[in-house]
């Protein structure tokens, strides 16, 4: 698919996994976590890949570099928030026609088949964003969708939840479809007048509303496929939820296996 770019934020240290290898580089069987989604990335129809380092960047280059055509990287010097990450590869993609996808680089389960339907959700409804969301628990500590009218208007973070709002359970993933030059030009006006002193990609959908952009949600049913791992009891869970995604699929065509 020549018009769709895909940003994959991989610049974080990751320091609860109390490892000096960049949080990214961890293993899930035999791939690091960003190589799951860079291969989804291109599964899903990417022609081309920005992948956003920071932290130990020479080392994430190194392992992904030789590995894959059309990949670019864009560096985070300093960690100043997911919209400064995006920001850094408006040098390489701003100005540029077609969609970009912004992925988490520590959410190694996302499918194809995922990335596809989100994709065309995007394109069906003629969005200039669109959110993946998914259902959770209300005491979950995500941020959630605030809808009205079917465009979403924002996203709160749960700690500033309003009173009527603590009732919402639909909650943002973090991963995202532009158009392109939308984005961009969203990104541009951006502050980091906030508590953290960073500048978030999630006031990109405020910004959009603003200059009067369609923006939308496509919910998936299964949050456990876009979760981010940040220590290793995550990294467990989710090894063991591949391993029960790849055994079932033998299940289903007709392999026994003993113990799945």
């Amino acid at each position: 698919m020549e018009n769709l770019k895909v940003v994959v934020l991989a610049a974080g240290q990751g320091t609860r996994m109390k490892s000096e290898v960049p949080k990214v580089l961890h293993r899930v069987f035999d791939k690091t976590m960003v190589d799951y989604v860079i291969e989804a990335s291109y599964e899903a129809g990417a022609s081309e890949v920005c992948v956003v380092v920071g932290h130990q960047s020479a080392m994430v280059k190194a392992v992904i570099k030789d590995k894959y055509d059309n990949v670019s990287f864009a560096v985070q010097k300093e960690q100043l928030g997911t919209g400064h990450a995006v920001l850094q590869a408006k040098d390489i993609l701003a100005n540029r026609d077609g969609m970009t996808l912004v992925l988490c680089g520590d959410a190694p389960l996302i499918r194809k088949e995922t990335l596809k339907e989100f994709i065309a959700y995007h394109q069906e409804h003629h969005n200039q964003a669109t959110i993946m969301s998914a259902d959770c628990d209300p005491s979950t500590h995500y941020g959630r969708i605030i809808k009205e009218n079917d465009q979403v208007t924002g996203i709160v973070e749960f700690k500033d939840l309003l009173e009527s709002q603590k009732d919402i359970t639909e909650m943002n993933t973090g991963e995202y479809c532009f158009d392109n030059k939308a984005l961009f030009e969203a990104l541009s006006q951006v502050t980091n007048d906030n508590a953290q002193n960073e500048y978030y990609l999630t006031d990109v959908i405020g910004i959009m509303n603003h200059q009067g952009l369609k923006v939308d949600a496509y919910k998936i049913d299964d949050f456990d496929e876009v979760g981010g791992i940040n220590d290793r009891v995550a990294l467990a869970q989710s090894t063991q939820f591949l391993r029960d995604r790849i055994n079932r699929e033998h299940l289903l065509n007709g392999v026994t296996i003993v113990d799945p």
